[in-house]
Order: C-alpha cells, then structure tokens, then sequence
C-alpha cells in the first residue's frame, strides 16, 4: 500500500544537513511511497531531481502553497531495512540480525557474523529474564559486605583445612567462570536475554573467586594444593564444545552438587564471616541452576530424543575419569576435619561420616533435579551416580 509522508524543511538550505535529513526519510520510507518535502525555498527543483537520478529515486512535480513550496518525491529504491517480527521468539535466530538484538529492523547488506549458538533450543529459559533480574538485585560485595575482621582464630588443622577448600572452590569458580565465557560470543544477541543472563553469571563467579581466595588468605595460609583429580575433572567440563551439554553437566549436574556442598560447609562454618560468605555464594548459584533446570527441562519437553544425548555425554565423561582418576584425598580430609571441627581422631572421624552422609544427599538430589527435568527416574539414579566423585 501507497503512503504519504511529509518532511518539513522549513529554511533548512539545500546543504549537508538537508540531503541528510532526505536520505534517512528515504532509508525508512517503503517502496512506492510518496514522499512531500516542505520548504522555503521555491529553486529546489532541478538538485531533487538530480539526486533521484543519482539514488534511483523519482521526482513527480512542484506545487506553490500560500507559505512556501512542496516537492513531492516517490522512492523507487528496494527497501533498506529487514522487517522481522517484532518481540515474539522464532525457533531460530534470523541470519540477517547481526550485531542487533530481537525486534531491531537490520539493514540489507550488514554482514552475517555466523553465530555458532542460533538454535532457541539450546539455550533458552522461559525464567531467564526473572533469574537475570534476581540477579541484579542480589548483588554482594565480598570486601564491603563480609566482615574480615570478624574471623576467628582456629586450630592449625582447621585452618589448614579451610585454606585446602577454599583453594578446591576457587578452581570450581574458575571452571563456571570461563566455561560461559567461552559460549557467549557465539550465542546470536537475537536471544538476547540469555547473553545478558551469562554475564550476571560470570560476574556471580567473578565475585565467587574473589572471596574464597579471600577467605584462604584470611589467617596467612593463602590458597593450598590444586590436585589432578580435580583438574581432570573441571577440563572434561572446559572442553565440552556444545551448549546443550555443557550447560546441563555444568548448571544441573555440576552447580546443582556445588549447591548442597556450599550447604553443607554453610552448615559447619567456623564463624559468622565464613558462614555468610558461603551463604551468599550459594544464593547465586541457585539461580544458576535454576535456568539450567530450565532450559534442559523445555528442551526436552520439545524432544525427548534430547534425553539418549545427554546419557551419552554423562556416561563419556565418566569413562575418561575412571581412567585417570578417583576422589580427591585431600579434599574429603579436610571436609572431615571441617566437619568434625578439628584434626584429632574422634573430630575426624565425626566429620568423615558427615561427608559421606553429604555424598549420599548429592546423589539424592542430582537424581531429583534430573527427574525433574523430564528424566525417567531409573535413568536419572543412573546418571546421578554416574556423576564425577569430584562433585562439580
């Protein structure tokens, strides 16, 4: 359909200003529609039908008006502009969306940045824009809103101990840190809530980092032994090249386990500084797993077939892992010395069956997240207990 559009130049002399303000008019206008320039000036007849000439627009005719001149115009040129739909979500992010988020109309002609992540099942949460919202209310700091001052004097094997988990939670951050990192440049901005999401995650894990080496520096120890059963299994997380995947071993299985762990040493912190740093970094990845859970349960919603992907995946990993390592010793010691209070034997001993009891619970729960997800509940006891005995 024809329209008409009016564009009032006043004594704006032909110039730079004005063939700008006529080649944005003709940048939005739509094909065939006429176009009325109100001027001043009554000489502006043979530069319009030069620049039509030139643009491939056309120049119709001049008429006087009591108060000036109009010069009507009809743009013959393609449209400039992709008109896609407007805030509703396709399935698949259009290839002509570039560097511009859904509901922008995009150029023709601007470039293709072949974003690897396009697909809205593989990442998408129907919660993703409350849990970024959450996000931005929750925020902590880990200098002005922990009391440092207020930690306590410990037994060297406590402290000790405490300096060993700090060190095992910081390379646990570091894994959900650069892990979404890695994915969020290929994710197309046309889901543009997910990006936005991700990098409250990377911050959350950021802040993470920060107060556990903190923490470990506290009383002078400073971070402790970084073992291979550990790093084994965060690289099998690291170099997991789909989103689908990832984000299900890392935000379900991974952060889901790392959620009862931070309960649990929540539950036996030494003082309230300890106690309320672990808190807060628990709250965070909450809501971590909360878009995981999902983006996992939705996608398999829309294709069970979904479910045989991610056994495979589970079942891989844990086949790498048993050939290269077990638990880590040094870890399960010093959540028993944590536990149990201190180094001597009984404390130990206390403490040992506590994170047993913490194992047997994360296995629980891993079970009834996957069950949750839309996972038959023989598979998901298989999955759960097929997960890495390094808990992330």
């Amino acid at each position: 359909m024809q329209h008409k559009h009016s564009l009032i130049m006043g004594d704006i002399p032909l110039g730079k200003l004005f063939f700008m303000r006529l080649e944005n008019t003709f940048l939005l206008i739509e094909s065939n529609d006429c176009l009325e320039i109100l001027s001043d000036y009554d000489n502006l007849a043979p530069e319009l039908i030069s620049y039509c000439r030139f643009k491939g627009e056309e120049f119709l005719h001049t008429e006087a008006l009591p108060m000036g001149f109009a010069y009507y115009l009809k743009k013959r040129s393609p449209k400039h502009f992709v008109a896609l739909q407007g805030d509703s979500i396709d399935s698949l992010a259009p290839s002509e969306m570039g560097l511009s988020a859904r509901g922008s109309k995009p150029q023709v002609g601007s470039p293709n940045y072949y974003f690897g992540i396009s697909s809205k099942e593989a990442i998408w949460s129907e919660n993703v824009s409350r849990i970024y919202e959450d996000s931005k209310n929750a925020q902590w700091n880990a200098t002005r809103d922990i009391d440092w001052t207020q930690i306590t004097t410990l037994s060297p094997s406590l402290e000790s101990s405490i300096a060993q988990i700090m060190t095992y939670l910081v390379e646990n951050e570091l894994s959900a840190l650069y892990i979404p990192s890695k994915f969020l440049p290929q994710i197309s901005p046309y889901f543009h809530e997910v990006p936005l999401l991700l990098s409250s995650i990377i911050g959350d894990e950021a802040r993470h980092i920060e107060v556990f080496i903190k923490r470990a520096k506290a009383t002078g120890l400073g971070l402790q032994y970084s073992t291979l059963a550990t790093q084994q299994s965060l690289y099998t997380l690291f170099k997991e090249r789909d989103y689908f995947a990832s984000s299900f071993l890392l935000h379900i299985m991974g952060e889901g386990t790392f959620v009862d762990l931070l309960g649990f040493l929540e539950d036996y912190a030494p003082d309230e500084p300890t106690k309320k740093l672990l808190s807060l970094a628990r709250r965070d990845e909450k809501r971590h797993v909360a878009y995981g859970m999902n983006n996992v349960k939705n996608a398999l919603a829309r294709n069970p077939g979904k479910i045989a992907f991610l056994k495979d995946i589970v079942f891989k990993r844990k086949h790498y892992l048993d050939e290269f390592s077990s638990e880590s010793s040094l870890l399960l010691e010093s959540l028993a010395i944590y536990a149990g209070g201190g180094g001597e034997v009984a404390q130990i001993k206390r403490g040992f069956e506590a994170v047993e009891h913490l194992k047997d619970t994360m296995e629980h729960n891993r079970a009834k997240r996957l069950r949750e997800c839309g996972i038959e509940e023989g598979l998901a006891w298989d999955l759960s207990k097929a997960h890495t005995p390094n808990f992330m």
